[in-house]
């Protein structure tokens, strides 16, 4: 009987361990997860021979663990897709080699979890109330500020040392006609899909952290993703 009573208690146990590893990492109630397209195998802009944009790192959705967050500002609440190091994600970053050469050094594909310092951030400005349209306005000279922009931040490693931290140079990647939003609610998800073919895949390379900084030119960069909140 003592035996029975024990196989019972351990198989409630384990199921109830099953349970709990099957919601682990899974997105909770209004949390984002993010779905960036795969790299395609052809050129998407015209007139260039190599393949440009940002696309993901081939492990599938972005969940809040990764990081995919909402962040609160003084405007809205911005999407903000920081994928970790220590998780195993990276966002896939593919500039033209035009705009590659104008770079101090290699770029950061990931966020350093130790130090709080921003190393890479893909932000989509007050997209949690957005509506159906157009989101972001530019980011202009000679302040260039980025507060309301759509943007790519990223280290390179400028000093060689191998790292990315506090001594490199970092740049923002800034589609200045915004990206369009087309929302759609579900009785469990709100979905944002977003994607530049509607606005212009031509994103400007400023060099410089915060506000300020110098242009590098104008490229053809796409961006692409599917944001999902569960309610």
């Amino acid at each position: 009987m003592i035996r029975i009573l024990r196989i019972i208690t351990l198989s409630v146990l384990f199921s109830c361990l099953g349970i709990a590893s099957s919601f682990a990492g899974k997105p909770v109630a209004n949390s984002p997860t993010a779905d960036l397209y795969v790299a395609p195998s052809t050129p998407p802009c015209s007139g260039l021979t190599e393949v440009t944009g940002i696309y993901q790192d081939g492990k599938g959705t972005y969940l809040p663990g990764d990081i995919v967050e909402w962040a609160k500002t003084t405007d809205g609440i911005d999407l903000r897709i920081k994928p970790l190091c220590s998780a195993g994600r990276q966002l896939n970053a593919l500039l033209p080699n035009a705009a590659i050469a104008l770079l101090a050094g290699p770029i950061n594909p990931c966020q350093d979890s130790g130090g709080g310092l921003n190393t890479i951030q893909l932000k989509i400005p007050d997209l949690q109330g957005a509506q159906t349209g157009v989101v972001g306005r530019p980011s202009l000279p000679p302040d260039y500020p980025k507060a309301d922009s759509v943007y790519y931040y990223f280290l390179v490693d400028s000093n060689h040392d191998g790292s990315f931290g506090r001594g490199d140079i970092g740049y923002n990647l800034v589609w200045q006609s915004g990206i369009y939003l087309t929302r759609t609610e579900y009785f469990d998800r709100t979905v944002y899909d977003l994607t530049t073919d509607l606005t212009s895949p031509n994103a400007e390379l400023i060099q410089g952290v915060g506000t300020g900084g110098t242009s590098k030119g104008v490229f053809c960069v796409p961006l692409r993703l599917t944001v999902t909140q569960l309610k």
